[in-house]
């Protein structure tokens, strides 16, 4: 399992801006994707940032599609690669 995860961690770095250079995510979802990489569900996502769980699944939707990720562990990847 780690040397899936290194193989994964050492491969091309992600993009973090868009063709204009301004960052991809905004704060709020960079704060989304680093309680998800602390292994926090979208219910305890919810609670700790005084969302709904509706509101915090749109905003996954969005980041998954912005970052090109498709799951939660590519996802907790991307954040342990940009150090969030």
């Amino acid at each position: 399992m780690h040397f899936l995860v290194d193989a994964i961690v050492e491969s091309v770095p992600p993009r973090t801006l868009n063709a204009k250079g301004a960052p991809l995510l905004t704060k709020q979802e960079n704060g989304i994707v680093r309680l998800v990489a602390e292994g926090l569900t979208n219910r305890d996502i919810a609670r700790q940032l005084g969302l709904s769980e509706n509101t915090v699944r749109n905003y996954m939707f969005r980041i998954f599609d912005k970052l090109g990720t498709s799951n939660r562990v590519e996802l907790a990847l991307y954040a342990v690669r940009q150090q969030i």
